[in-house]
Formats: C-alpha cells, sequence, structure tokens
C-alpha cells in the first residue's frame, strides 16, 4: 500500500512505498530537491523540513548524524536520501538550495 508524503511549499502529494528513499520518491513525482551526491548522504543538498510526522521517522543514522553535527540541522531538518516514506510526512523543501 502506497504510503502518501506531502511536499510544501506547492502542496505535492507523492505515493511512496517502503522500499525507497523519500528522495527516490520525490525525485520519481517531479519534485524539485537538490540532490549533488546522487543520494549518499555526503553533500547535505536534500535537506528538507519536516513540519509534521517528525516522530515517525527513525532516528538518524550515522551518516545523517555526521551531516548534521557538521552543518548544525535542527532535530526538524533531515536528509530524504537518508530516510524511507512513512504516513504522516509533510516536508518543506527550502528554497535557497535552488537559488544562484
Amino acid at each position: 500500500m502506497p504510503i502518501s508524503i506531502k511536499f510544501l511549499p506547492e502542496n505535492t502529494l507523492v505515493d511512496a512505498s517502503q522500499d525507497e528513499s523519500i528522495l527516490e520518491a520525490a525525485l520519481r513525482a517531479g519534485v524539485e530537491i537538490s540532490h549533488s551526491c546522487g543520494g549518499n548522504g555526503t553533500c547535505g543538498t536534500c535537506r528538507v523540513w519536516v513540519r509534521e510526522g517528525l516522530s515517525a521517522l527513525p532516528p538518524r543514522n550515522e551518516v545523517e548524524q555526521e551531516m548534521a553535527e557538521d552543518r548544525g540541522f535542527q532535530p526538524q531538518e533531515r536528509l530524504c536520501c537518508q530516510n524511507q516514506p512513512c504516513s504522516g510526512l509533510v516536508l518543506e523543501v527550502p528554497h535557497d538550495d535552488f537559488e544562484d
């Protein structure tokens, strides 16, 4: 059964499955999320703000934790490439990732 994730600010609903990352689901649905390292968790450009559902996500894995410490992420800042979809997620894609 698909899991729906809402991406803000466009209010895009994306159907995802448990066997893909949030980044993979977003890209497949045409949501613009930067990912210069190809989803390996080394660039931090797929960072999103979790507006709803943070408690449903697991604790950060080692890769995400290292990035969070290096960049000073807040608890609600997570990497799409390092997390799997779960019900009730509302994620905001920061616009600063796309500005020149």
